[in-house]
């Protein structure tokens, strides 16, 4: 199982080699019984978005600021890959 603590601060590539950025916050979606990850909130647009509180009101982020759960193709300790 992955936790939230285990994937904030890692480090984010693609996977021909072009850092993305660190990972600075989550976004999630609730259901019924379970809370979803959904992406990751990187790079400047990721930090920014954590400091004004990351909710629904904190305002727009870029779409390179997400990345999507889906895109991520291998988790290690401390890094993470995501498709180019």
């Amino acid at each position: 199982m992955i936790r939230a603590s285990d994937l904030l601060g890692c480090v984010v590539h693609t996977e021909s080699g072009k850092k993305v950025g660190r990972v600075h916050d989550l976004r999630a979606k609730t259901t019924e019984s379970d809370c979803l990850l959904i992406g990751l909130m990187v790079g400047r647009g990721g930090m920014l978005a954590r400091l004004a509180g990351g909710g629904a009101g904190a305002g727009p982020t870029r779409g390179d600021d997400v990345v999507p759960w889906h895109a991520i193709t291998d988790l290690k300790e401390g890094h993470i890959t995501i498709r180019d």
